[in-house]
């Protein structure tokens, strides 16, 4: 019987929120590594900042053409 990897969403891990060096909040998402899902866990974390970073690009890629545009 095959073995079936059990899906990990960003939103299953569970986040802190810290003050970077500039004093902005951030949030971090958490793995555990003695997790029993470890590689699962990484992924979800790996998509939710993906996810987040396409996401400001596409912010400020509207924002200045909005800009230019007025």
């Amino acid at each position: 019987m095959p073995v079936t990897k059990p899906n990990v969403r960003p939103s299953d891990l569970p986040t802190k929120r810290v003050r970077a060096p500039d004093g902005s909040i951030v949030r971090m998402k958490i793995v555990q590594s003695d997790s029993e899902t470890l590689a699962e866990d990484l992924l979800a974390a790996f998509r939710s900042n993906v996810r987040r970073i396409t996401t400001e690009r596409r912010r400020g890629a509207n924002a200045s053409a909005n800009a230019t545009e007025g």
